[in-house]
């Protein structure tokens, strides 16, 4: 069994083989595939996201911001 190569089922053995769940518990199955499929996109993009952040927060210092013109305290009157 070790060695054996393997074959994948055929379309018609795939069928065969549903017929032994309802449609809810295929409908189900098929939402989690969906939804870890899209999870592991939502990660993907999110470290993406966050490797460039962190590329572009390395290659680009922050402006200095200069305030053209200063405040002064307000007088109060006495």
């Amino acid at each position: 069994m070790a060695n054996e190569k393997f074959t994948p089922y055929t379309t018609e053995q795939k069928r065969e083989y549903a017929q032994k769940f309802t449609a809810g518990e295929r409908k189900s199955y098929r939402m989690g595939q969906r939804n870890a499929y899209s999870h592991m996109g939502n990660i993907g993009k999110q470290k993406s996201f966050y490797i460039n952040s962190n590329l572009n927060a390395d290659a680009t210092p922050e402006p200095v911001v200069v305030d053209p013109k200063p405040t002064t305290p307000r007088k109060t009157k006495k």
